[in-house]
């Protein structure tokens, strides 16, 4: 079962460390969407409730790997756990509208019939602070409460 048509689906995008996932939970909720898929997770509301951060995969191919569900076993586990909430609207994250494309195909889901860019929710200096923290202290993330990423 396909869930393109079904679901709205929503993307955000903009560069790697430029804080998008620091503002998806702004963007979800100013949108009424309740589900995020970023770097391979599908979030409801603030919880983790499938997939597996690409964050913790140990190269940079297997991390682009996970998040855009090239693994077979990633994209039928997280097809089986869209099929299973049926969510109403989703917003998917990326770094580019092809990143999202690739999402979207490989999740059968439809093509995004909004985009929401970074520079449109975040200043210029949000987005260098986001940087810096990304390059000197190495911390990425995800629109949960840290209890539940490192659980």
């Amino acid at each position: 079962m396909s869930l393109e048509g079904k679901t709205k689906v929503y993307a955000f995008v903009g560069p790697s460390g430029t804080g998008k996932s620091y503002s998806a939970q702004l963007v979800a909720n100013e949108n009424n969407i309740h589900y995020i898929i970023d770097d391979g997770l599908l979030i409801h509301d603030n919880d983790v409730i499938a997939g597996s951060s690409a964050k913790k995969a140990p190269t940079k191919i297997e991390t682009v790997k996970k998040a855009i569900f090239i693994e077979k076993e990633d994209r039928k586990n997280m097809r089986e756990a869209l099929r299973g909430v049926k969510p109403d609207a989703i917003l998917i994250l990326g770094t580019s509208d092809g990143m999202v494309e690739k999402i979207t195909e490989n999740l059968g889901l439809s093509k995004p019939e909004k985009t929401i860019y970074i520079n449109e929710v975040a200043t210029e200096t949000e987005m260098e602070t986001a940087r810096r923290i990304r390059t000197t202290e190495g911390k990425h993330v995800i629109p949960v409460p840290t209890f539940e990423s490192k659980r």
